[in-house]
């Protein structure tokens, strides 16, 4: 099934534009792009700038009740520049492009399904909201608008679907911690024996760590991701850090690692310390939910799977706080946060349909897709 044309040029223009974390202009022009989409649909539109940039929020309103969110994040990985040099390509039945599949691709099956939604204003769903962050791929701390969606009756939330087609019914709990060694420097030719180092102790640290936690509990990964120090190469080093990039199935899981990790051996002069980042909470399966999706995604002939992942997303912060969430009803997609980043252009407009399907009440069996509503603009 063809993507509708509009969504790719759309994911042309949003692709265009440098989004990393903290790129306040290009952000704020990625937004401007979605606010007038949102417009031109019929949405009331709200953007509200914070010192991490926009958050927008797009709302359209039926005849019905309850509210659903419709969730994602404009910031991408990739640094200013990446955009000219590696700007949309079509592949076959891919578009590859930095931020298509985490998460542009997304927005803009949100998009298109609010668009659909808004042209039957007396239709029988409820309050639907886009809403777009400016800062999920760095942020340890939950969302600035989190409680704008607190008491809402479901968020879908619109991560690439995987590779295989499954949507996420659930996400480890995980977070980055900063582990740092101080020793005592020393000329490390004529005198190394008066120096401490804390390379050598952060090293014996980084192993035990891995060995001891990676499967430690279902689900539990740990890796170090970053290691640095020294000041010089005839210095016995007396600084180092590294980074620790630990998941698990839940946050007393999480929470039980992180003091494994702090249990740090002795180490001769040298001083260890770990930090206490408690990162994003896991995102609970909820049944009901989930088992609504499956069953709209085999209406529509799509593959009814679902996936627990060790990424983590903005749907963990919903779920903390009571919200029912669904992930992954982005484009099927992969390669995240590479060059080779793509979306299956054919999986566009089923899940175009499934979001529209979700935010109104429960299909019918039998009931056909809404073929009636697919975009006509050239």
């Amino acid at each position: 099934m063809p993507a509708p044309p509009a969504f790719v040029e759309r994911l042309r223009a949003l692709c265009a534009i440098d989004t990393p974390t903290g790129e306040l202009a290009g952000l704020r022009r990625a937004a401007a792009l979605l606010a007038g989409w949102s417009r031109e649909a019929g949405a009331q539109v709200e953007v509200f700038e914070t010192d991490v940039g926009p958050h927008l929020s797009a709302t359209i309103r039926g005849t019905g009740t309850g509210r659903t969110v419709l969730l994602g994040h404009l910031d991408t990985v990739f640094p200013a520049g990446t955009a000219h040099e590696r700007p949309l390509r079509i592949a076959g039945d891919r578009a590859l492009a930095p931020g298509a599949a985490d998460m542009k691709g997304g927005l803009l099956v949100a998009l298109h399904a609010l668009e659909r939604l808004a042209r039957v204003p007396a239709a029988v769903h409820g309050e639907v909201m886009l809403h777009v962050v400016p800062d999920e791929e760095a942020r340890l701390t939950p969302p600035h608008t989190l409680e704008r969606l607190r008491g809402a009756s479901a968020c879908i939330t619109l991560e690439c679907g995987r590779e295989n087609g499954a949507v996420v019914s659930a996400r480890k709990a995980g977070t980055w911690l900063t582990i740092s060694a101080r020793g005592r420097a020393a000329h490390a030719g004529a005198a190394p024996e008066r120096g401490r180092s804390a390379l050598r102790a952060l090293a014996a640290e980084a192993l035990r760590i891995e060995r001891e936690l990676g499967g430690a509990r279902a689900g539990m990964t740990c890796v170090v991701t970053e290691f640095a120090g020294g000041e010089g190469k005839n210095i016995v080093p007396a600084g180092a850090r590294a980074t620790l990039d630990l998941r698990a199935a839940s946050a007393a899981d999480l929470a039980w690692a992180m003091e494994q990790v702090s249990a740090f051996a002795r180490h001769d002069g040298v001083e260890l310390s770990a930090s206490d980042d408690a990162g994003f909470p896991a995102m609970e399966r909820d049944a009901a939910l989930v088992e609504r999706t499956l069953a709209t995604l085999r209406l529509l002939g799509q593959p009814a799977l679902e996936a627990v992942a060790g990424g983590v997303s903005d749907g963990s912060w919903t779920s903390s706080i009571g919200v029912p969430t669904i992930d992954g009803l982005g484009p099927v997609g992969g390669d995240d946060h590479t060059d080779a980043e793509w979306i299956d252009l054919r999986s566009v407009e089923p899940r175009i349909q499934a979001v529209r399907l979700l935010c109104s009440p429960d299909p019918v069996p039998g009931t056909r897709p809404d073929s009636t509503c697919l975009d006509s603009r050239p």
